[in-house]
């Protein structure tokens, strides 16, 4: 598979991850706290990595198949990170 396709993907979803984390952060800062954001602020940081390290797995491995297998992987597993890891993190954290 030709690695423009894999940058153009990975550049389209940096742009919505980065929307829906200026969007949860602006979020964050409408509320008065009544502790500190770490775990919040870990979590928004946390999808970047994960982007970055699917990022150089689809470099890595660059046919079809692996590519498809990565792109599962990598929208089912920030699906659960998504929805679980802000309460694995907060425990960890504070």
């Amino acid at each position: 598979m030709k690695k423009l396709y894999i940058h153009i993907l990975n550049i389209v979803a940096l742009v919505l991850y980065f929307i829906f984390n200026a969007f949860a952060y602006l979020g964050m800062n409408f509320t008065v706290p009544t502790e500190p954001y770490t775990a919040e602020y870990t979590f928004l940081g946390s999808f970047y990595v994960l982007l970055g390290a699917f990022y150089y797995l689809q470099i890595k491995y660059n046919s079809i198949g692996k590519f498809l297998i990565i792109i599962v992987m990598e929208v089912v597993f920030l699906y659960v990170w998504g929805l679980n890891g802000q309460s694995l993190l907060e425990p960890l954290l504070e």
